[in-house]
């Protein structure tokens, strides 16, 4: 039980040492190395519920339990600020798309004189 314990508690540690990586990395906007910690994390999450659904869950020490319980916490507060963080760019790409389109059709003045260009109409031209 001992052995067991010390397995889980590694595991918990490299899965919190993970997460506060992939917290520095959302600070940091670094989002290449992100990928490559969700998979570690994946795998250290498989490790922990096979041994734990090799062992019976009464025998789970409490303090393990807490552990992983801050761990969790900490994993969930990274994903919050990823899930605003995308949301946040697909916001910004819509905008800039919006924006992009209602360019086409605004007035400009061309070296002729003002010109209203709508892509979905005619032309209008005034002469300055």
């Amino acid at each position: 039980m001992k052995n067991t314990a010390a397995k889980l508690s590694s595991i918990i540690s490299d899965l919190a040492r993970v997460i506060g990586l992939e917290r520095t990395a959302i600070a940091g906007r670094s989002f290449d190395g992100i990928a490559g910690m969700t998979e570690h994390k994946k795998t250290l999450l498989g490790e922990f519920d096979a041994i734990v659904a090799a062992m019976e869950e009464d025998n789970l020490p409490a303090a393990l339990i807490d552990e992983l319980g801050a761990v969790r916490a900490a994993a969930q507060e990274n994903a919050v600020t990823l899930q605003a963080m995308a949301e946040g760019a697909r916001n910004a790409l819509q905008r800039l798309k919006s924006i992009n389109e209602k360019e086409l059709a605004t007035g400009v003045y061309l070296p002729g004189g003002a010109t209203l260009m709508n892509p979905d109409a005619a032309t209008f031209s005034s002469k300055a």
